[in-house]
Parts: C-alpha cells; structure tokens; sequence
C-alpha cells in the first residue's frame, strides 16, 4: 500500500509534442460545436445581415472558454464529473432552504426534454444534405436513417472511435471553409466593421442562438466534463484520493486540458468567421437563406459559385460529414447526462451502461418522431439553442461554486479566470433579457416551416 502512495494513482502525463496526441475532449467539444452554429446559424447571419453579427460568435468563443476551462479542470482535478458535482448543490438564505439538492437536475431534464427538437432539426438538416446530394428520398426519410445510424454506432462504439471521426471530420471541414473564403474575401474594412458589437432590428432571434451555440451552449460546458471523464485525463476514471505524487501529474494534465481547449476554440472561430463571411459574400447577393429541405442546396451555392457541379457535391460531402458529427456527439453528450443524473439518484458515481443505452433508444426514436412530423429544421434549432442559451448563466455561476467548495486548494483556478466567468454569466444574462424584450415586441423565429 505505502508503495501505492509513493507512486500515486494518476498517469504521467505526456511531454512535449506528444501531448499533441492526447488532444480528445476539445475535438469532440469542437465538433459537437462546429455544425449547427457554424453550417445553419453563422451562414443564416450573414446571409441575413452581412457582417453586422461577426463580433458576436468570436466574443462568444472568448468569453465561454474560461467557463467550458474550469468545467474540465474539476473533473481532471478531481475524477468526477459536473452533474455529480452539482446535484450535490442546495441554495439556502440563511437556514431557510429555497432550492433542494439536485435541484439542477430538474433544469437539466427540461432541457433533455427540449433538446429532442434540436436534435431533431439537425437530423432534418442532415437528411437536407443527403437530398441535395441523392434526391430519390425525401428529405424527412433520409433523417430518420441518419438518426438510425448514429444510435446504431452509440449502441455498439465508444469514446475513442468518437474522438477519430470528430479530428478527421474538423479537419475536412477547416480545408473547406478555408478554400472558400480564400475565394470571396471580402475587403478587409468591412471585416473590422463587423468587429464592432451592433444589434441590427430584428436580429435576436438569429444572433441568440448563434451566441450560445457557437462553441457549444449550456449543456454542451456539461458534456466537456463527460468527456474529460471519459477520456482518463488525471484522475478522471481512478478511484481513491490523489497522493502528493499525483499532484504534478494532475497539474500537467491541466495544461494539456488548457491546450486542448484553445486549439479547439480557435478551429471553432475560424471557421465560423469563415462560414458568416460565406452567408455574407455569397447567399446575401443571391438572396438565398439556408432554411427547410432547401438548406443543403442553399449551403452548396457557397462552393457552386466558383467549382461549379464538382464543387458543390464535394461541399455538399463536407457539410454531410460535420453535421453528421454534430449529431454524432449532441446525442452521445446529451445521453451521457441523462445516465449520470440517474447515477446521481441511485447514489452512484458511475451509472451502469444500461442507462446510457436506454436514453440512447428513447432520444433516437422521439427524435426521429419529431423529425418527421414537424419537418422545420431551423426553427426547432433556434428554440433549442435559445433554452440552451437560458442555461449558461446557471451553469456558469454553479461551475465556479463547486471549484471553490470541492476543489483542492492547490487545483483552484485563477482568478482571473473566475472574474472571467462571472463575465460570462453576466454577459448572456444581458442578451437573455435583449430577445425576452424582442420577442415581447413581436420578433420571431424562423418559420415553422423553415
């Protein structure tokens, strides 16, 4: 035992370039990320209003990586994951108790709830893809077999197969967007004029999800800390308590989780500056708005205006293959959550595997549901990623809170990265409040038929 204690629990971790092959949870937060913000909401942006909303994803990006930082660094730090760590949380003025523990997980299960549309429309925007490249299903028809086939590999894959297809899938997806944009750059003035934050008439329907989706929303922060979980990073998956060995190690796989989350945030601007800069150049001209069984046909025209046919169903392959991904991860992370909430009832730290399979089944098929009858892409990812949205404040402040309490004092983080968080927070507080007025004012989402 003392021979235990001397070695520690917790694996060195890679040095020098090698910790370039550790890069795993911040792949797949990307690629769960990179998709819906990227492909529907930036081009939708700028297809709709220019450049005027360019400042708001990159602000975005910046403001939420403190938040998604100190998520991964508890349970790295730690060994368990946020939901565990929040459902633990009571709210109390004093010895009055207003909210009980586990309180959380009821907002969570709303958002379980309300998720099933979004995943929904992304399966729809899938199935747009696959109609625009084999128009011989409906485009309905095609997304019920994409939904099939991502419960098909949940069913029988794992964390690491996930993490493979995401690294390709990103960088297919970086070369893309990187060729198009090289083609319709647009003059560098009217870049830095979207820079400067505005607020066009009309736009927060648009702009609110594009903030709290792009670079992953509420509970896509949560799914982060699932995945660090999965992927063994210090002491996620080892039981009993860090030794002093353990200490450095678990500091190094900090660092790593730090890289690993700022490579991905700088894919993830990249190529939604690129994607809104496309909506913006190309389908504003046009007039054309990706919405419908049309948005994979619309999406084409970024690379039909210049490689013709050829171009656009290579195109057509890449935006396949991300919203693929998104869907992919969106589902693996949301069930994740809802088996580790039941975890939490049961009193365990890992929920069995039946739980996370039986979410998969039931999120597969009421998904594929509301996907064949609604049949409105766009308009089931706005309403989800606005409730999403409502979220990130909480989540925010209830991260900062079980780093403070439960943390180590030696893993705390700085504080400048805390005063960073509360910004967050604050800051999607001020834009909830701006679409409450707006839709009070009679500003709607898109269509139900979009």
């Amino acid at each position: 035992m003392d021979r235990e204690k001397e070695a520690g629990v917790v694996q060195e971790a890679p040095q020098g370039w090698k910790r370039l092959i550790t890069l795993g949870p911040g792949i797949v937060w990307a690629a769960s990320a990179v998709g819906v913000s990227e492909l529907v909401f930036a081009t939708r942006a700028g297809a709709l209003y220019g450049m005027a909303l360019l400042w708001a994803p990159l602000l975005s990006l910046f403001i939420k990586y403190f938040m998604t930082e100190i998520v991964g660094a508890y349970t790295i730090a730690t060994g368990e994951n946020v939901v565990t760590a929040f459902s633990r949380v009571e709210v109390k003025v004093g010895k009055l108790r207003l909210l009980p523990r586990g309180w959380i997980l009821w907002l969570l299960w709303v958002l379980f709830i309300f998720s099933i549309a979004g995943m929904a429309g992304c399966a729809l925007a899938v199935g747009a893809a696959l109609y625009a490249l084999i128009p011989a299903l409906p485009f309905a028809i095609w997304s019920l077999l994409a939904l099939a086939v991502v419960g098909i590999i949940l069913f029988w894959g794992s964390y690491g197969a996930l993490t493979q297809v995401s690294r390709l899938l990103v960088a297919v997806m970086v070369f893309f967007v990187f060729y198009a944009v090289a083609q319709v750059m647009p003059p560098a003035g009217e870049i830095l004029g979207g820079l400067v934050p505005g607020v066009p008439a009309g736009s927060p329907p648009e702009l609110i999800p594009l903030l709290g989706w792009t670079g992953a929303g509420a509970v896509g922060t949560v799914w982060f800390s699932m995945w660090a979980q999965a992927s063994n990073r210090g002491m996620a998956g080892k039981r009993g308590e860090p030794t002093a060995a353990d200490v450095p190690r678990i500091r190094d796989w900090l660092q790593i989780n730090r890289m690993d989350l700022i490579i991905s945030t700088v894919i993830t601007a990249i190529l939604t500056t690129g994607f809104l800069i496309a909506g913006a150049v190309i389908l504003r001209p046009l007039g054309t708005v990706p919405e419908g069984d049309a948005l994979g046909i619309v999406l084409a025209q970024i690379a039909g205006q210049h490689w013709g046919k050829a171009g656009e169903v290579i195109f057509l392959l890449g935006v396949l293959g991300t919203l693929f991904s998104t869907l992919l991860a969106n589902i693996d992370g949301i069930c994740r959550v809802a088996a580790s909430a039941v975890g939490f009832y049961q009193g365990k730290k890992e929920p069995p595997k039946k739980w996370y399979n039986t979410f998969l089944v039931i999120y597969i098929l009421t998904s594929a549901l509301l996907a064949f009858v609604i049949r409105a892409p766009v308009f089931m990812l706005q309403i989800t990623a606005a409730v999403d949205t409502m979220l990130i404040p909480i989540i925010a402040v209830m991260a900062i809170h079980i780093c403070r309490t439960y943390l180590p004092t030696e893993f705390h983080p700085p504080r400048f990265t805390l005063v960073m968080t509360y910004a967050c927070a604050a800051f999607f507080i001020f834009f909830i409040i701006l679409l409450v007025i707006a839709l009070a004012s009679g500003v709607k989402f898109a269509s139900a038929g979009g």
